[in-house]
């Protein structure tokens, strides 16, 4: 179980690693009642990424459950493989937005909604998360297990949008300026760190799932 859990950890900071739902919180953060918003896009978010981790592990459970080794073989390589495929899509020029600080003020329920559309479209910390989920049904224990696991892969993958929350907290007079230079940075080195990611996360995919077929 000790194992199980170190491998959640790793998997949740690789998760977690979302310039996009980072600089979609930070946003939100720079309209009026920063807080709420972020709580309640935090909310939005985690619901869907929760929603999503019972499923793959129900899923994946019942799907591997008699064919063993071999099906948990080719599902790393079919998630290594969408790694790799969204390389491309990481890679496209994105519009930015001109923000405009603190313009107008943004209703909770809209920011629950938010934070629900970027989990959704959130593809690689859905494809890095399903990994998660997977190593967990491959790890064969019980179903307390289970949700132990799946409770730490999920805060730790939340972790980096606690972040600005924080930086907000420590710094309030300042949060504004720092956390726009932080979407700043955030929009100059997004591409880098989300093709690197995916390089890194899907060849490591393929190669563990053919290494378990060889």
């Amino acid at each position: 179980m000790a194992s199980l859990i170190v491998h959640m950890i790793v998997f949740g900071l690789l998760a977690s690693v979302s310039p996009l739902a980072i600089m979609v919180l930070v946003s939100l953060m720079l309209t009026k009642k920063p807080m709420k918003n972020a709580l309640s896009f935090l909310a939005g978010f985690t619901m869907i990424l929760v929603a999503l981790g019972a499923v793959a592990v129900f899923v994946l459970h019942v799907g591997t459950s008699k064919a063993g080794h071999t099906a948990d073989a080719w599902i790393d390589i079919g998630l290594g493989i969408i790694c790799l495929a969204l390389i491309p899509v990481s890679m496209r020029k994105k519009k930015e937005k001109p923000q405009k600080n603190k313009a107008r003020p943004l209703s909770p329920a809209k920011a629950f909604s938010i934070g629900m559309v970027t989990m959704c479209i959130n593809a690689s910390t859905i494809v890095i998360y399903v990994a998660g989920a997977h190593a967990v049904t491959e790890a064969h224990v019980g179903a307390a297990q289970d949700a132990v696991a799946l409770v730490v892969l999920t805060l730790f993958t939340l972790s980096t949008l606690l972040l600005p929350m924080a930086i907000y907290a420590v710094f309030p007079k300042k949060s504004d300026r720092l956390l726009a230079a932080l979407r700043v940075w955030l929009v100059k080195h997004q591409k880098a760190i989300g093709v690197g990611l995916l390089i890194i996360f899907g060849v490591y995919l393929l190669a563990k799932g053919i290494n378990t077929l060889v």
